[in-house]
């Protein structure tokens, strides 16, 4: 009989623990696989509340209701945070589910290459109670240099270059900003996707900013600007008008010459990379 009774409260605790396991799940996704060392690390956590009322996630000092565990790959300590992440209050309604986009840069030390692999944890409302996420994986890479230039700002000696970096199955065009005697990476932006029928146009303009016009497809062509913090300031795609296509000097400033803006990039929002091809009203 204290058998019985033993086995009964057994699998009473297992089904009770089941029932709390399924309450929350959390699943974490990168906006893609491969980013450059530098670059902003945007992933998406998506939440689903299995119970039958609504579940409101809010920090309290000390603590927030989401935070991440990440690991390096050949390293077997996580990494620790440089800051806590404070995120907004977050309801998920009964039978829901929600997705917040996070970028993991402002509170990482991300600026080494390798493969890293990250956890995410929600805190239920008692901040006692959690759930874990996936384990997802990220390459943070430094890619080829095409082009480098040295400048000087604000008493900083900076490395600013334009590399080439693999994502998925296109080549890509991205910039980077180095402080040259540190060797730490100030930051990183996509800036178009390259297809190999024209050497890209590179300029370092005098207000040290990057200029970068390069072929996409066959018909687009990308132009980006980054600052010298490694930030983007523009970005657009072109199409050809006719004749030659260039980056030239004119009016203190630079022109591009030989084509004309197509679309807004809504396409390549944080972090997202897509074919121009995939771009609407091609007609």
């Amino acid at each position: 009989m204290k058998n019985i009774i033993t086995s009964m409260i057994t699998a009473l605790v297992l089904l009770v623990a089941g029932e709390a396991l399924a309450q929350v799940e959390v699943r974490v996704q990168p906006i893609r696989k491969e980013f450059m060392v530098g670059e902003n690390v945007s992933l998406q956590v998506k939440i689903d509340n299995f119970t039958d009322r609504p579940v409101t996630f809010t920090n309290i000092p000390g603590r927030s209701w989401l935070h991440f565990t990440i690991t390096r790959s050949g390293e077997s300590q996580p990494i620790t945070p440089s800051d806590i992440p404070r995120f907004p209050k977050m309801t998920v309604p009964a039978g829901s589910s929600k997705v917040q986009q996070v970028n993991l840069r402002p509170y990482f030390n991300l600026n080494r290459d390798g493969i890293y692999r990250v956890v995410a944890t929600v805190r239920m409302p008692d901040m006692e109670t959690t759930y874990s996420s996936n384990r997802a994986s990220v390459v943070l890479a430094n890619g080829g240099t095409v082009k480098d230039f040295m400048i000087q700002s604000a008493g900083e000696r900076l490395k600013v270059s334009v590399r080439l970096l693999r994502v998925g199955d296109k080549d890509c065009l991205f910039g980077q900003v180095v402080n040259a005697d540190s060797r730490s990476v100030l930051g990183a932006c996509y800036m178009g996707q390259y297809l190999n029928f024209m050497k890209p146009r590179i300029v370092l303009d005098s207000a040290q900013n990057l200029h970068v016009l390069c072929q996409s497809t066959p018909e687009y062509f990308t132009y980006s600007v980054m600052n010298n913090r490694g930030n983007r300031k523009d970005y657009k795609v072109m199409k050809r008008t006719g004749g030659p296509v260039d980056l030239v000097s004119a009016g203190g400033g630079l022109r591009v010459v030989g084509l004309r803006p197509y679309v807004r990039p809504t396409a390549t929002s944080e972090g997202v990379i897509r074919s121009t091809s995939e771009r609407p009203n091609r007609n």
